[in-house]
C-alpha cells in the first residue's frame, strides 16, 4: 500500500516536561482529545485517507490509536535513533505515493490542507512550504518570500536581528518525489539541510499560507492558549478552562483559564490560575497556583502551599511547602546580552540564573562586576551558587565592563556574567568565549535549565582569579604606539588604570584644563564624540572609518565586522588590501564561518571597543602626520546616521517583511536585517528585542540620509 501523508511523532518533547514524562507530546490533550486525533480528523477532512506515523519516544502510547482513527489507515514506523525530519521521511519513501504530505504532530492544525496541495501541483514544485503569519516569529523557523511566492531564505528561530519575515514554517511540506534526492544519509532536516540545498541547485521550493487555525504546542503558554482556543467549557465553574474526565474541584474554588488532564482532583479553598496539571494531579485544600504553574503526573500538592508563578513540579513529586516564583522569563529577560533584575528578587533570581549556568554553559563559567565593586556582593552570591550546582566558575571580582568580554578569549569561559548597578537594582550581562552576545540556541539551553528542579547541592569548583583588567589594559598599551602624543581622558570606567595602560604606551595624560589645540580628546561617554582634536572631533561610527582607511594590511592582515555595518567600512579596508570578515550582530546557533568570524573579532578590539578604536587612531595619526581634520577630510566621504524607529511589537515582524519585499534585489548576502538602498545612500535595518527597528545608513549627504529615512518609514507604513 502506498500512503498520502506523513506524520512525524517521534520527538522527546523536551520543552513540554513534566507533560511528557509519561505522554508523548502528539498526544497531549487538546480540548479533551488527543492532539494526534484532532489532526487525523483534519487530514480526513483535506482528502488524506492514509498516513505513515514515525515513532521514537513512547511508541506504544501512539501505536495504542491501531490501523486505523478518525477514519484514516495508519502504518507505524519506530526509529532506532533520531534520524531528523529529513531523514525520517527517507527512511520511509517507498512507501508514499507522488506528491505526499509531511506533516508534525506537534501542532495544533485546522488548516486547508487540500487547496494547499491544489497549489503545489498548480506550480508544478519540487516543494510546498505551508506558511502561517505571526507576530512573535523568533520561536519558528522563518520564511521570506518573493513576490511569486518563491522562496528565498529560511531561518531557524532566528534573534529579532535576523528576522525578515512574519512568515514562518508551519512543519507542513507537500514534497515531490524529486525532493527525496536531497535528503543524505543519516539525521537531517528539511529546513536546515534539505531545503537550502534545493534553493541552491535551483529547485522550485514555493510558500504557500494556508486559510484556517494553527498554533505550534510547543511551550506551555502556548499549549494553554490552544486549549482556550479551541475547546468548549465542560464544567460551570472553570471560566476559560479545559478539565479531563474525573475531574472534581471542592467548595469555594476557582480553576481560571487552565489545563486538567484526566483524574485531576482539587479540594476546597483554592484558587488555580493560568496552569497545567497532568493527570491524576492532587491540589489540597486551600492551595494557591498562581499563572505559569505545570504540575506533572501524580504530584501532589499539600494543603495550604503556595506555588509562585512558572513554578513546575515534576511527575509524581509532593510539595510540602511554599514554592517562588521560577525565572521563567531567562529567554526572553535579556534582551541583547542584557537583564535587569530589581532589587527585591534579586537573590532568588540570581541565584536561580546561576544554577541554569552551570547546568547549561557547558564550560566554565565566569563571573565578575562593577569596577567600583557596588555589585561585588551580588556577583559572589552568583558564583556560589553556580559552585553548588556543580558548576567550575572563575570569579574574576570588580573588573571594568569592556574587560568583562575578555574573559571567554583568555580564560576559556563559555559563559562571563557582568552585574553593574541598574537603579536599585541590578544589570547582569552576558558574554560568550567570543566576548559577544551568546547565540539565541546558547540563551535556549540557559532557560531550559532554569525550569528545571535545582534541588540539593553539587560540590562544583570556584577559582578566584584576578588580573582581568590588566589584561584588558595590557593589549591596550600594546595596541598602539603612542609616544608623542598628548590626551585627555574622558568618561572611562577604571581612569587610574586605563591612564596607566595608555602612558605605558608612551602617551602623555594631562587634565582637561590643560589641553591644547593638537592635543586628542578621548571621551567614551555613550553618544558623546568619540575623539576630538583641535575644532575637529569624530563619533565611534567616524572614526573606525578612518582606521580602516588608515590602517596597513601588514599590521592588519584581516579585519572581521558585523553584518549590519553599511558596505563603505568593508570597502575602505578592502581598498587597503585588507581581508574582511562579516558576522551577525546575533547569530541563531554557534557554528560555521559566522562561529569562525567573532572569534575573529577579538584580534581587531578596535571594530567594536571605541576606547581601542580611539587609541588606534591617535597612534595612526601620529604616525602618519595627519591631524584629525585632514584625516577626517579624507576618508569620511558619507554622512553615517543611526536611527532608532518605534514599530509596535505586533507590527514589527510585518513591517521588516514589507521592507525585505520592497527592497529585495539588493538582499545579496546573509547580512542582519534588510540591507537598504536608496539614491546617495546605503544600509542596513533591522529589529530588535526592543519595540524599535534600528536603521544604520551612509549617505553622500545630510539630505540623503534623511531622504532616506523618510523612505523607510514609508515603506514601513509608518
Amino acid at each position: 500500500m502506498k500512503y498520502s501523508a506523513v506524520i512525524l511523532a517521534g520527538g522527546l518533547g523536551e520543552r513540554m516536561r513534566p507533560l511528557t514524562d509519561t505522554v508523548p507530546k502528539p498526544m497531549l490533550p487538546v480540548g479533551g482529545e488527543p492532539n494526534l486525533c484532532l489532526l487525523l480528523q483534519q487530514l480526513l477532512k483535506s482528502g488524506f485517507d492514509s498516513a505513515i506515523v514515525t515513532l521514537r519516544y513512547l511508541p506504544e502510547k501512539i501505536r495504542a490509536l491501531g490501523n486505523s482513527c478518525c477514519g484514516v489507515d495508519l502504518c507505524y514506523v519506530t526509529e532506532d535513533e533520531p534520524l531528523g525530519t529529513a531523514g525520517a521521511v527517507k527512511a520511509v519513501a517507498h512507501l508514499l505515493k507522488d506528491d505526499f504530505l509531511v506533516i508534525s504532530g506537534d501542532a495544533v492544525c485546522g488548516l486547508d490542507l487540500s487547496a494547499a496541495l491544489a497549489e503545489h501541483k498548480r506550480r508544478f514544485a519540487a516543494a510546498t512550504v505551508v506558511l502561517h503569519t505571526v507576530t512573535q516569529p523568533c520561536e519558528y523557523g522563518c520564511v521570506a518570500c518573493d513576490g511569486t511566492g518563491a522562496v528565498v531564505s529560511f531561518c531557524e528561530k532566528p534573534a529579532w536581528q535576523s528576522v525578515r519575515s512574519d512568515k514562518v514554517n508551519t512543519g507542513i511540506y507537500f514534497l515531490g518525489r524529486r525532493a527525496l534526492g536531497y535528503i543524505g544519509d543519516g539525521a537531517c532536516d528539511f529546513s536546515a539541510d534539505v531545503f537550502p540545498a534545493m534553493l541552491a541547485a535551483g529547485e522550485p521550493v514555493i510558500g504557500y499560507e494556508a486559510e484556517g487555525y494553527w498554533r505550534d504546542i510547543g511551550s506551555f503558554s502556548e499549549y494553554l492558549a490552544a486549549n482556550r482556543e479551541l475547546s468548549a467549557i465542560k464544567h460551570g465553574v472553570t471560566e476559560g478552562s479545559v478539565c479531563g474526565d474525573g475531574f472534581t474541584m471542592g467548595e469555594n474554588s476557582a480553576f481560571i483559564n487552565s489545563v486538567a488532564f484526566d483524574g485531576v482532583r482539587i479540594a476546597d479553598n483554592c484558587s488555580v490560575t493560568g496552569s497545567i496539571l497532568a493527570r491524576n494531579v492532587v491540589v489540597g485544600d486551600g492551595c494557591v497556583l498562581r499563572d505559569g504553574c505545570v504540575i506533572g503526573e501524580g504530584a501532589v500538592i499539600n494543603d495550604g502551599v503556595r506555588l509562585g508563578a512558572g513554578t513546575v513540579i515534576g511527575t509524581g513529586k509532593t510539595v510540602t511547602k511554599n514554592r517562588g516564583d521560577k525565572m521563567t522569563n531567562c529567554g526572553i529577560g535579556f534582551e541583547n546580552g542584557r537583564m535587569s533584575v530589581p532589587f527585591s528578587e534579586a537573590q532568588t533570581r540570581l541565584c536561580r540564573l546561576a544554577g541554569a549556568a552551570a547546568a547549561g554553559a557547558e564550560g566554565i563559567v565566569g563571573v565578575c562586576c562593577d569596577v567600583r565593586g557596588k555589585r561585588k556582593n551580588e556577583a559572589e552570591l552568583f558564583a556560589r551558587a553556580c559552585r553548588d550546582r556543580g558548576g567550575t566558575v572563575f570569579e574574576f571580582g570588580p573588573v571594568i565592563e569592556s574587560a568583562a568580554g575578555l574573559a571567554g578569549a583568555f580564560y576559556g569561559c563559555a559563559l562571563t556574567f557582568y552585574l553593574s548597578p541598574d537603579g536599585d537594582g541590578t544589570c547582569v550581562r552576558m558574554f560568550d568565549v567570543s566576548g559577544d552576545v551568546p547565540s539565541v540556541a546558547r540563551e535556549k539551553k540557559l532557560l531550559a535549565a532554569s525550569l528545571k528542579e535545582q534541588n540539593g547541592r553539587t560540590d562544583g569548583k570556584l577559582v578566584t582569579v584576578s588580573g582581568l583588567t590588566l589584561l584588558y589594559c595590557n593589549a591596550l598599551s600594546v595596541s598602539q604606539d603612542l609616544h608623542g602624543v598628548t590626551a585627555v581622558l574622558i568618561g572611562c570606567e577604571g581612569d587610574g588604570d586605563v591612564c596607566d595602560a595608555l602612558k605605558r604606551a608612551g602617551a602623555g595624560i594631562i587634565p582637561a584644563e590643560e589641553a591644547k589645540d593638537g592635543d586628542f580628546i578621548i571621551n567614551c561617554s555613550e553618544g558623546a564624540a568619540l575623539l576630538s582634536s583641535g575644532c575637529a572631533s569624530c563619533t565611534f561610527d567616524e572614526c573606525l572609518l578612518i582606521v580602516l582607511g588608515l590602517i596597513s594590511p601588514s599590521e592588519c592582515p584581516v579585519v572581521s565586522l558585523p553584518y549590519f555595518l553599511p558596505k563603505i567600512y568593508a570597502a575602505a579596508a578592502e581598498a587597503r588590501g585588507i581581508r574582511v570578515l562579516r558576522y551577525q550582530s546575533r547569530p541563531s546557533l554557534d557554528r560555521g564561518a559566522d562561529a569562525e568570524n567573532r572569534r575573529a573579532r577579538l584580534a581587531c578590539p578596535f571594530t567594536t571597543d571605541p576606547l581601542f578604536c580611539a587609541v588606534k587612531l591617535a597612534g595612526l595619526l601620529r604616525k602618519q602626520r595627519l591631524t584629525l581634520a585632514e584625516a577626517a577630510e579624507k576618508y569620511v566621504t558619507s554622512v553615517i546616521s543611526r536611527k532608532s524607529i518605534k514599530v509596535p511589537e505586533k507590527r514589527k515582524a510585518a513591517c521588516m517583511r514589507r521592507l525585505y519585499e520592497s527592497y529585495m534585489p539588493y538582499q545579496t548576502d546573509a547580512c542582519d536585517g534588510v540591507r537598504v538602498v536608496e539614491r546617495g545612500a546605503e544600509g542596513v535595518i533591522m529589529a530588535d528585542d526592543s519595540d524599535a527597528v534600528k536603521l544604520v545608513i551612509s549617505a553622500d549627504s545630510e539630505e540623503a540620509a534623511e531622504d532616506a529615512v523618510t523612505e523607510v518609514m514609508m515603506r514601513l507604513g509608518l
